[in-house]
């Protein structure tokens, strides 16, 4: 009886020991913040997915250059991810903009996709190139083991869209009627712009093109 306490005991060790380690090797490895001065500015430069940890890189690259400049621009090219990562991403924004100017920006080449979009919206001023590449489209529920999609009941799915446009889009500068239009239209599938688009329609996205 001892005998198997102690078996279960190295087991359930093991298990916490491996746990531990991959959530490490998730921190060490993904999502690395590129951060640097520029002009009056100190610039920070996400080229991944929003998923764990870009929050806690966002935050502790807050915390150490915080004043080394009165403004932070953030800037984006990502695939989209996970909306409890992007909605913790928004919250240290938040805090910077206490004390911060914020403005995001998309360069020539680059991705605004999916998540992405509603952190660019983040920022005061929002400068886009006019060949950068843009998707909006739906939330979709992801199993958490398995990441895959998981198929939401139609009344499920247009209740998780109704909150997603309320928390991300009405609370924007997007223009209303262009909202509107976006999510008449982007039901069932992937909708791609360009950064020159956003500024021709007026979609309120974007105030800068360049």
């Amino acid at each position: 009886m001892r005998l198997n306490l102690v078996v279960i005991a190295i087991m359930f060790a093991g298990i916490i020991f491996l746990a531990i380690r991959a959530e490490q090797r998730v921190y060490d490895n993904k999502g690395r913040l590129g951060v640097r001065q520029e002009g009056d500015a100190v610039v920070f430069v996400w080229k991944s997915a929003v998923d764990v940890p870009m929050a806690r890189r966002f935050e502790e690259a807050f915390d150490e250059w915080r004043y080394d400049g009165a403004r932070i621009i953030i800037d984006l090219h990502s695939p989209g991810g996970a909306l409890r990562e992007g909605e913790e991403v928004i919250q240290v924004i938040n805090y910077m903009k206490r004390t911060h100017r914020v403005d995001t920006r998309v360069r020539a080449g680059r991705s605004c996709l999916s998540m992405c979009v509603p952190i660019f919206l983040q920022g005061e001023t929002r400068q886009a190139a006019p060949s950068s590449r843009w998707m909006f489209h739906e939330p979709t529920a992801r199993d958490f083991f398995t990441g895959e999609e998981v198929n939401e009941p139609a009344f499920e799915r247009r209740h998780a869209t109704a909150r997603f446009v309320e928390r991300y889009f009405v609370n924007s500068d997007m223009d209303p009627a262009w909202r509107e239009e976006l999510v008449a239209e982007w039901k069932g599938k992937d909708l791609w712009k360009s950064g020159r688009e956003l500024a021709a329609e007026g979609s309120g996205v974007v105030t800068v093109l360049k």
